[in-house]
């Protein structure tokens, strides 16, 4: 059998969709917590208690909300609708679809991260590994699952 057609390479694809789909379950649900975990700042954060700059003292943070909150909070909701339907994709052509199509589906969710560190760098000057880290991951799979190994 070649390489390619590897039962594994099917089982990591469909990981990915459950890890993905996760992604945007969060996004969806809990867009304040995705916003942080990604490393964006909420517009509506405000210092609960001012820290004395002398004493080290970290600053516990409020979240007020604002239109630019609620804006990045709706943003963050239709990344994460994004990201579940990638998920689901990925888990659907995986179970049912066929290899060329969940090949295809490899690599534009790869894509979609290297476009994701490229915008985060942008919007916050950092963070971009954040989401280039699963590139060599998307690279791999979807080189093997292209034939490169055969």
């Amino acid at each position: 059998m070649a390489p390619s057609r590897s039962i594994y390479l099917v089982y990591i694809a469909r990981a990915s969709g459950i890890f993905a789909a996760a992604l945007g379950v969060n996004g969806l649900l809990n867009p304040r917590g995705a916003l942080a975990m990604w490393g964006f700042p909420h517009p509506g954060a405000v210092p609960d208690n001012p820290a004395d700059p002398s004493k080290n003292e970290a600053t516990v943070t409020k979240i007020i909300d604002t239109p630019e909150g609620k804006l990045a909070e709706s943003l963050m909701m239709l990344y994460g609708s994004r990201t579940l339907v990638m998920g689901a994709g990925l888990l659907s052509t995986s179970y049912w679809g066929s290899h060329k199509a969940c090949t295809a589906l490899v690599w534009c969710v790869t894509f979609v991260a290297v476009m994701d560190g490229f915008i985060s760098k942008r919007q916050i000057g950092g963070g971009e590994w954040n989401h280039w880290g699963f590139v060599p991951f998307g690279v791999a799979v979807g080189s093997l699952m292209s034939g490169i190994a055969d």
